[in-house]
């Protein structure tokens, strides 16, 4: 068993029905890229009385930032994956649709054994519908 067996309690999404979800998504990424934006910029020195200038509690809120924003992507019903980057599982077996942050739309796969790096462009956004067919 894979993390990406049937029985994970994630569900499989078409490629239409993932790129609709995808403008909360973005919005969701944004607002925790801002969040993690604005904690660097108090480290710099732009605000030298921040809350988390105490040592060590910057790395805190940063990863309260990552944490949020992965636990809201699971209640979407993806998974998340490094730094703003997610995975939905297709009904195309073995293969996950995969977005990052700066796109706009899902435009890559890979398969389930694979990682970003491996990820290919989705050239006949049609060709991927054939899951319709598989009963």
């Amino acid at each position: 068993m894979n993390l990406y067996d049937k029985d994970d309690g994630f569900r499989a999404f078409r490629l239409q029905e993932a790129n609709a979800l995808l403008p909360e998504i973005i919005a969701a990424t944004e607002r925790a890229v801002a969040a993690i934006d604005r904690i660097q910029s108090h480290l710099k020195g732009e605000e030298s009385k921040a809350p988390w200038s105490e040592p060590g509690s910057i790395d805190q809120e940063t990863s309260g930032v990552l944490q949020q924003w992965s636990e809201q992507m699971v209640r979407f019903g993806v998974y998340p994956k490094g730094y703003f980057t997610v995975d939905f599982k297709s009904f195309v077996p073995d293969t996950l649709l995969c977005w990052t942050y700066g796109e706009h739309e899902i435009g890559h796969t890979h398969k389930v054994y694979e990682n970003f790096k491996d990820r290919v462009p989705i050239n006949d956004k049609h060709l991927l519908g054939f899951e319709d067919s598989i009963n």
